[in-house]
């Protein structure tokens, strides 16, 4: 297993999910894949039945793409297009219910505390852990999370340092991971 960090507000924060397991907050993924939390041996033991076939099917399409020449970045996977659909509807609903088309840029007229809650609601729309999505395939988890970390990004680059510490402190109180 091994730890993801990213940054935060300039600092380096480890990345916390939920145990797919047992629900604990954990730092750790599957050793194999990348893709897949648990909290330890204890637990990966526990779901690996269940894992496995998931897990062969990413590190398979990892090396086929690898030995086709084809350049490998994150952990490759593949949406049915009904999913993709569905995925993209709830995004969008997000995008319709806070009344915009695209993402607040820094320094746009809408008022902060709307676009910390823009991005709150969009965070909590991708958050794998939910409740909502935490039962989803593997590979809808997947484009959720790479959803949830362009979105933190976006977020990073829109907002003040003493701004995403609002953020910050928003997504603690609503739980989104």
């Amino acid at each position: 297993m091994e730890n993801q960090t990213h940054a935060v507000g300039g600092g380096d924060v480890p990345v916390l999910a939920l145990c797919e397991n047992c629900g604990q907050p954990s730092r750790h993924r599957c050793s194999r894949c990348k893709a897949f939390v648990v909290c330890g041996k204890e637990c990966m033991k526990a779901v690996w039945s269940r894992h496995k076939p998931d897990c062969d099917t990413m590190v398979g399409a990892r090396k086929m793409l690898k030995d086709s020449g084809t350049p490998v970045s994150g952990v490759p996977f593949s949406l049915e297009p009904d999913a993709l659909l569905r995925l993209n509807a709830r995004t969008l609903e997000v995008y319709r219910k806070h009344g915009v088309e695209e993402p607040p840029k820094r320094g746009s007229s809408m008022d902060v505390r709307k676009k910390l809650e823009f991005f709150l609601d969009v965070l909590r729309e991708h958050d794998t852990s939910s409740l909502e999505n935490r039962d989803l395939p593997l590979g809808e988890k997947l484009f959720l999370n790479c959803r949830y970390n362009n979105s933190y990004r976006y977020a990073l680059e829109t907002f003040t340092p003493n701004e995403i510490n609002q953020l910050n402190g928003m997504m603690r109180t609503h739980h989104v991971a």
